[in-house]
């Protein structure tokens, strides 16, 4: 090797062991910086929830607020945060109020702009709790609604927050659609937040998704509408009570106890009181039962004599419901000589009529 060879291999080596040099340097200033960042964290914190434990009592006085403002917005807005699940109304407003007096809703809002994926996530997660404030929510402007369509999950699922508090019908909308296509845990904790505006959705959103060839929009928004357990005013529910899908047609059925009885819904029932498919018999059974549909009762003593025992419990339970020929054709399948079916009429029964045998 010659000693140019040698010599640009000694430079190129030089080079190499100064970037790696370099990006340690660089490394341990970042985690000098971070660890010194963290100790400020740590003693400012709890001076900044007292100062704002006193703000919410009542005191006027902001001059600690700003100060701690000055040293650390990041911080102020922490503890901000930290409110959330334990202020609500007028406590709630006043915080609110405070967090747009220090220009910190505002900075968020720029954040909300940052193409640091953590960044946005941390400024919607505060603008999500400012937000209920109608002065901060103008501030947002749409912002919020923008950030629905944000390439980050965790982004769009505060946004949506955001939004369920103070948008318009077209905004709440989007909201639900976009529950149905989140994870299943961001959809529970967004159909918590939607419980409220069931009756916009049940005029055009919920309908338009149940009558769709999209088959995981329809169960999702049939499965969020069992969990509401809350009376709905769906007319018609022919699409998914006669829907090819299984488990469409089981939360459908479950779901007709929540909604106005009609002729339709009621021969759905009762023909899945004669389905094959156990399960969707044991459904219809609960929901005879529970809406106390006489003209079950044929199909509910048919379903006794299956000899299925969950079936059968079900049927009897759901014919308890019905005093006078109910418990009549209780008392008479109690004699039957299929055990299952004798036991499950006894035992509902029984029940009925506090404790005393058939």
């Amino acid at each position: 090797m010659s000693r140019i060879e040698l010599s640009a291999f000694a430079v190129i080596m030089a080079g190499y062991a100064l970037w790696v040099f370099g990006m340690f340097a660089a490394a341990m200033v970042r985690s000098l910086s971070w660890r010194r960042r963290e100790q400020l964290s740590q003693t400012l914190l709890p001076e900044i929830r007292d100062a704002l434990v006193d703000y919410l009592a009542g005191s006027d006085d902001r001059s600690k607020i700003r100060g701690f403002v000055k040293r650390s917005r990041r911080d102020v807005g922490d503890a901000m945060l930290g409110f959330q699940a334990t202020v609500g109304g007028g406590a709630r407003d006043r915080l609110c109020e405070l967090a747009l007096e220090q220009a910190l809703v505002h900075d968020w809002c720029q954040d909300g702009h940052s193409k640091d994926r953590i960044r946005r996530r941390v400024a919607f997660e505060r603008l999500s709790f400012v937000c209920s404030y109608e002065p901060c929510r103008r501030v947002a402007g749409d912002l919020l609604a923008q950030a629905l369509e944000d390439e980050d999950s965790e982004v769009r699922f505060s946004a949506a927050l955001a939004v369920l508090q103070s948008g318009g019908p077209e905004d709440i909308e989007r909201v639900f659609e976009l529950a149905l296509t989140h994870d299943l845990l961001a959809r529970i904790l967004l159909a918590e937040e939607l419980r409220r505006h069931v009756s916009l959705l049940c005029e055009r959103a919920i309908p338009e998704v149940l009558a769709s060839e999209d088959y995981d929009a329809v169960l999702a928004t049939l499965e969020m509408l069992v969990a509401w357990e809350r009376a709905l005013n769906l007319q018609d529910l022919g699409c998914v009570l006669s829907h090819p899908n299984r488990d469409i047609r089981l939360h459908a059925l479950r779901l007709t106890p929540l909604v106005p009885l009609t002729i339709q819904t009621q021969g759905a029932i009762l023909d899945s009181l004669a389905d094959p498919d156990p399960e969707i018999a044991i459904v219809a059974a609960n929901c005879a039962g529970r809406l106390r549909i006489e003209a079950a009762m044929p199909g509910l003593a048919r379903c006794l004599r299956r000899g299925q025992t969950d079936l059968a419990r079900a049927a009897a339970a759901a014919l308890a419901e019905m005093p006078g020929r109910g418990w009549t054709t209780l008392q008479e399948l109690s004699a039957s000589r299929n055990p299952v079916t004798a036991v499950a009429a006894s035992e509902a029964l029984s029940r009925v009529r506090g404790g005393a045998g058939p």
